[in-house]
């Protein structure tokens, strides 16, 4: 079985491939808050490096009580883990699913994982005419007694579509009716906080959500991530999870993060106001379409007919500047790409440079 892992954030190949010095580039491929880490957690940081000499906790007691206090949700409704993408990879071998129905355009990881497992997949689109909304009926009429795991991304990753906190219960709702396990990501959900089912989950007996804190709080490298949900589906989950996964300077960098209050309220502002003026330009760019997004990136399509996304992608690596080409992507195709949110003056090169390739 061959597992295709294609992501972006690739700094130091891109860096080697065209000669350049990985400082030299500014990286639009991988949505990273562009504040950095929290000035607490990197400060944290370099005064915990001696917790390397020990052993982590074994399943991250002290950051998971931390994270539940954050989320607002109980300690056993909740597990740690090395990023997300650990537990995305836990659900299949706890829950032993045979069938599978995924959301795309969405994240390959959901795929990969469930290949492992020997689970089967079905597909339902999301379609650009709708603006990659997720239309409910139509998705519960594929999905009716057909399945036994559902998998959501919401905000979507690549599109940043949203939907809205009522369609996600009434999806979860009427899945409990045919025994539909329903795995929502929210891996990007800090920017959009209010639309979160993450309280919900922990009552629900066929919700899980995963959570992410390499995004918004710029820890990539350390990989931290939770999955929610009640106390017996964590439970079940536990029984397959591996101790010491989560290491100690993540713990550390993580539990300073959530506790800052001021740098996670600085990011969402900063975020939103960068993302709406660099959209802005974005829609100024003849020859390109950007979709609306709720997250720090937004997708676009290209469409000029001299161009695709990998051509485009290798054009501007060749300039020091990496966007993600979609071209991977399950119902995209290489008439799109992802850029991420950054700073203002990255922001302004990047519309530059798409202005004039």
């Amino acid at each position: 079985m061959r597992i295709n892992h294609t992501h972006g954030g690739n700094i130091n190949e891109v860096a080697k491939r065209y000669g350049l010095k990985p400082e030299e580039i500014i990286d639009f491929s991988a949505s990273i808050n562009p504040l950095g880490m929290s000035k607490r957690a990197r400060k944290a940081v370099v005064e915990g490096v001696d917790s390397m000499l020990h052993y982590p906790e074994q399943f991250a007691e002290g950051l998971t009580s931390e994270a539940a206090r954050f989320y607002g949700v109980p300690n056993d409704c909740l597990i740690a883990g090395n990023g997300s993408t650990e537990l995305i990879y836990l659900v299949p071998r706890a829950f032993k699913p045979k069938k599978a129905l995924i959301i795309n355009p969405t994240f390959s990881e959901y795929k990969n994982a469930l290949k492992i497992a020997g689970c089967g997949i079905d597909y339902f689109l999301m379609l650009e005419e709708d603006g990659f909304r997720l239309r409910v009926d139509p998705l519960m009429r594929v999905l009716k007694g057909r399945y036994d795991i559902l998998y959501i991304c919401n905000p979507g990753n690549p599109t940043g579509t949203l939907i809205p906190k009522s369609d996600i219960l009434e999806i979860v709702d009427k899945a409990l009716n045919h025994d539909t396990l329903c795995i929502v990501d929210e891996a990007f959900m800090d920017f959009a906080e209010e639309e979160s089912v993450k309280r919900e989950a922990v009552e629900s007996s066929n919700l899980i959500l995963l959570r992410s804190l390499t995004k918004f709080f710029g820890i990539p490298g350390l990989r931290i991530g939770f999955a929610i949900g009640n106390k017996e589906r964590m439970g079940e989950m536990m029984v397959y999870k591996e101790p010491w996964s989560v290491n100690a300077l993540g713990s550390i960098a993580a539990i300073e993060g959530l506790g800052d209050t001021e740098y996670i309220e600085e990011s969402r502002r900063y975020v939103a106001e960068e993302r709406d003026h660099l959209f802005s330009a974005l829609k100024e760019i003849q020859g390109l379409k950007p979709f609306p997004s709720s997250a720090n990136y937004i997708l676009l399509k290209i469409k000029r007919d001299w161009v695709d996304a990998d051509t485009l992608a290798a054009t501007l690596a060749k300039e020091g500047v990496l966007i993600r080409s979609c071209s991977s992507f399950d119902g995209l195709g290489n008439r799109f790409f992802r850029v991420a949110v950054r700073n203002r003056e990255e922001n302004e090169r990047l519309v530059k440079l798409l202005t004039v390739s």
